[in-house]
């Protein structure tokens, strides 16, 4: 929906809304009115008229009901608005009705009517400034009966009072217009702030996604979605100082594979890549949740294992040989069987050993196991 058009529409609601203020000063002004002509020789003609303006009233309330459901139901449109005008038309001709009553009656009826019919014309102009074809619907059948009386009258009086009803008239038009625009910048105000707000919040929202997206690829490995070396420093770090809080151990496992080189060259390093995503797959079953595996190297793992007994060493063995045991299986990748296997260095954290020189030992003693030859497990000097 276009900014024009909501803001129609959100001028139309406010016509609906603030409709029962025009309705109940109808209903008591024509009440009024014609109790006080009552005793006069067109009393009989005031209470008609008074029957047609509840008659009226009674209309324009169905409408106004039937306006403000199909405006919940099927949305703004102009042809609605305008529907609507025409039971505000309805009123403005009951009330101009007047203007022929005031033909040879007293001057204090005259002044009545007249003072009553620029009475509701000004109500207009505050309760219908928000839809300017609603206001003229209501005032120019309300207003021209009593200009033309009063214009075609002989007394002089009486055409001055045309005069100045036709001023008066033309000043509500200058008032309802000012009050229309002041009504509609305002609200064209609040569309475009409720606008920008809600670019900024989606401005801010995909900010949001992005600085997850980066702080996710600074932290983690593109190829496998494992923690990345930087990642690894931090998880490794909070394990130890947990440990030193709960007298715990962490250990750290540094797996290289064995014959990962032989899958590049063979079958190229897409296959590598899908060997490599499999292998983080196959160990990510081996740990528990509160364990770290991260990828640190082009064929390099390391495993962070923490909150272990004070004797972890049989513990430690244990998730290694569950590691020799995921290579037990041949890895399928694509059309080819591609056997792969891994070396793995352990080592404990000890006191007073910073993060590089934990992973500097646990990468010595993978080396040393390498030597060995393929799916040994060597523990750190």
């Amino acid at each position: 929906m276009s900014l024009q058009s909501r803001i129609d529409e959100a001028l139309f609601r406010q016509l609906l809304s603030g409709a029962r203020i025009p309705l109940i000063g109808s209903a008591f002004g024509g009440l009024l009115i014609t109790l006080s002509q009552l005793g006069s020789a067109k009393g009989h003609l005031f209470v008609l008229w008074c029957l047609v303006v509840y008659l009226v009233i009674g209309i324009r309330v169905f409408f106004l009901r039937r306006c403000q459901k199909q405006l919940a139901k099927k949305g703004f449109h102009h042809a609605l608005a305008y529907r609507y005008c025409l039971t505000l038309a309805l009123s403005g001709f009951a009330w101009g009705a007047l203007g022929w009553l005031v033909v040879d009656a007293s001057p204090l009826t005259v002044i009545m009517v007249v003072t009553a019919i620029q009475a509701m014309v000004m109500g207009g102009v505050v309760t219908m400034a928000s839809f300017t074809p609603a206001f003229f619907a209501f005032s120019l059948p309300a207003m021209l009966p009593i200009v033309l009386v009063f214009s075609f009258s002989e007394n002089l009086t009486s055409f001055i009072m045309a005069v100045f009803s036709v001023i008066f008239y033309i000043l509500m038009i200058g008032v309802i217009y000012r009050f229309n625009q002041s009504l509609r910048q305002a609200t064209r105000i609040g569309f475009e702030n409720e606008d920008l707000i809600g670019s900024l919040k989606d401005a801010y929202h995909q900010i949001s996604i992005q600085n997850q997206e980066l702080n996710h690829l600074a932290h983690h490995d593109t190829l496998t979605g494992l923690p990345n070396r930087k990642l690894l420093s931090l998880r490794l770090q909070q394990a130890i100082e947990l440990g030193q809080l709960k007298k715990t151990t962490t250990a750290l496992l540094y797996l290289d594979l064995d014959g990962f080189k032989a899958v590049n060259d063979q079958w190229g390093h897409d296959a590598g890549d899908l060997a490599l995503v499999e292998v983080a797959a196959r160990l990510s079953q081996v740990i528990r949740g509160g364990d770290t595996l991260a990828r640190v190297g082009g064929d390099e793992f390391v495993i962070v294992l923490s909150d272990l007994p004070e004797q972890a060493n049989a513990a430690v063995e244990i998730v290694a040989q569950k590691c020799l045991m995921a290579f037990e299986l041949p890895f399928q990748i694509r059309d080819a069987v591609c056997p792969l296997g891994t070396s793995i260095g352990l080592t404990l954290c000890q006191s007073g050993e910073t993060i590089a020189q934990t992973l500097a030992a646990a990468d010595k003693a993978m080396y040393q196991a390498k030597l060995l030859g393929c799916g040994q497990i060597c523990w750190a000097p």
